[in-house]
């Protein structure tokens, strides 16, 4: 996911926000206009609660940050480059170069985020509490409470064990652990996502048809359910090629034309389509040879995986 605005870098890791971030923001600030922080201080003016929700909604973005970074900074101890943190409409991002080399580096690395998370909402209601017997006002007390609960909520969502959630990422660590097969661990761990993200999806149909909201809910569980496919995918892509190797073959036909794009630089599938077209030379004005291009007009190199030589070999591990 690339950033549609850079805020900086921290850490050597840049740091941006996808311009879906306004989903979320727009929905953080109305509620804490129209509902949370009237609930909890009414009788303030709507000039007044929004200008705390602004205010909250930056602070809890900020938290989102401190979770990716918890992972980040964990990754990084593990010598695992992390290129960027993308915020976007659903949370955010962190990708990784690599895979951990090892599950106890993964489940380092996945626990990073949520023990953040703990630790700015024990804070948090720490300083609403402070801030009480200070006397402050009733309305910055309310705005660090809420800070500190969805901080705390979030980081027990984020544990429950299915990819692509923080406790996935642990429930895949300890699968690997068991069996020494990263692949099938994941494989496993994605599995449990989907049914997850697709009990979310029915909760927010039946609180549609209940009260007419849970849009957002079941947006939350497509989310889920279409980022453990996507683990799920790519795992099994992997244990196909390393199948492969040990069989002494590097020539692994992609195994989800049908359900997933394929890498760029490979052909894809169809009626009539011929799926190794082989590298063709286009003539050239002077008659010399050009270079070797595939049928999607790019360079094509010497790796087996089928990458063209303009594209990123890297492998960018998403943790969320």
């Amino acid at each position: 996911m690339r950033p549609t605005i850079r805020l900086g870098t921290v850490s050597g890791i840049d740091i941006g926000l996808h311009w879906s971030i306004a989903v979320i923001g727009f929905v953080i600030v109305s509620a804490l206009t129209g509902t949370v922080l009237p609930d909890l201080v009414p009788g303030m003016t709507g000039g007044a609660y929004l200008m705390a929700a602004l205010a909250t909604s930056l602070l809890f973005l900020g938290s989102i940050i401190a979770h990716e970074l918890g992972h980040s900074i964990v990754a990084q101890r593990n010598d695992i480059k992390v290129r960027s943190i993308t915020l976007f409409a659903l949370g955010g991002v962190a990708a990784l170069e690599r895979e951990p080399d090892d599950p106890g580096a993964a489940a380092r690395i996945a626990l990073a985020g949520p023990a953040v998370s703990v630790a700015i909402g024990v804070v948090a209601v720490a300083v609403s509490n402070l801030m009480a017997s200070m006397g402050f006002g009733e309305l910055i007390i309310a705005a660090f409470f809420w800070l500190g609960v969805i901080n705390l909520v979030l980081a027990v969502f984020n544990m429950i064990p299915a990819l692509p959630l923080d406790g996935g990422r642990v429930l895949q660590a300890v699968l690997w652990k068991r069996s020494g097969e990263r692949h099938q661990a994941t494989i496993s761990a994605a599995k449990l996502g989907r049914l997850f993200g697709w009990a979310i999806v029915a909760i927010g149909v039946w609180q549609f048809a209940q009260t007419g909201t849970g849009l957002w809910t079941a947006l939350i569980g497509w989310f889920v359910v279409m980022s453990a496919k996507g683990e799920s995918f790519r795992a099994r892509w992997a244990l196909t090629q390393e199948q492969a190797e040990k069989a002494g073959s590097t020539d692994t036909p992609w195994p989800f034309a049908h359900l997933y794009s394929p890498p760029r630089g490979r052909p894809s599938s169809g009626p009539g389509f011929d799926p190794d077209p082989g590298p063709r030379r286009p003539p050239t004005p002077t008659g010399a040879d050009s270079e070797v291009i595939d049928v999607t007009g790019r360079p094509v190199s010497d790796d087996p995986t089928g990458r063209s030589v303009d594209q990123r070999s890297d492998d960018r591990s998403p943790v969320g």
